[in-house]
């Protein structure tokens, strides 16, 4: 039953290192965009200086006035196409540093997506050995995965030669199991519904444009997919 959990817990062995390196490549775009604003900037300044000199000049200098134009217009011209191509350079890096955060997510969603399927597969495989265990469905007392009770457990277990009762067995809840896996994810994944937890499994969207939340998760407002509101969607869970 821990063939699931082995699994995802390999799949993810690398997450760390591949969000660090793709995290990294993030803060080098930034830092080269930063540089380039830097730099645009200095040279909006400089052509502001400029065509306020040449201005001056024109005029205290009359006869100078279409020579110092010339070539204030030449430097000036130098200047606009610097800054137009390193503008050019930003918006480049900017879509580069943006599609590298949407690659960073659809990793991220990938790796809980897995974890999601697989938690499903193992409950399923836990619900199956307990009804072949007999035990119940739901576990809750102690009787549950402490072995048989009452009259037939004392057949069963009477005499010396009987064997000791199974310890009781913890067997990791999904959400658990959920939150032990999202330890090694981005700790910036967006947030949703009441719980303030990020998206996972089923969700249902309000039709209140004015809501804050917008998303919920399924168990948080005690729904299942077999009774999913048709048309009005929550307005109904709003607080």
């Amino acid at each position: 039953m821990t063939s699931y959990l082995r699994s995802f817990i390999e799949s993810v062995t690398d997450l760390p290192l591949e969000l660090q390196r793709h995290f990294q490549g993030l803060r080098d775009l930034d830092l080269r965009v930063t540089a380039l604003q830097k730099v645009i900037d200095e040279d909006c300044l400089a052509q502001l200086k400029s065509a306020a000199e040449r201005q001056q000049e024109g005029m205290v200098f009359p006869s100078k006035r279409q020579k110092v134009t010339a070539v204030g217009a030449a430097a000036s011209t130098e200047l606009a196409q610097r800054i137009e191509h390193n503008m050019n350079e930003t918006i480049k890096l900017s879509e580069e540093k943006m599609n590298r955060a949407q690659q960073i997510y659809d990793y991220i969603d990938q790796h809980i997506r897995k974890l999601d399927k697989d938690l499903k597969s193992f409950e399923a495989e836990v619900a199956k050995e307990r009804q072949r265990l007999g035990l119940p469905a739901v576990p809750g007392t102690e009787g549950d995965l402490g072995g048989p009770s009452g009259a037939d457990g004392r057949r069963k277990r009477g005499g010396k030669g009987g064997a000791a009762p199974p310890a009781p067995v913890h067997i990791p809840t999904s959400d658990e199991l959920y939150h032990a896996a999202l330890a090694v994810a981005d700790a910036t994944e967006p947030t949703y519904c009441y719980c303030n937890r990020i998206s996972f499994g089923e969700m249902i969207a309000c039709d209140n444009v004015e809501c804050p939340i917008e998303w919920f998760h399924f168990e948080c407002v005690g729904l299942t997919p077999e009774n999913r509101p048709k048309g009005e969607l929550i307005k109904a869970f709003q607080r």
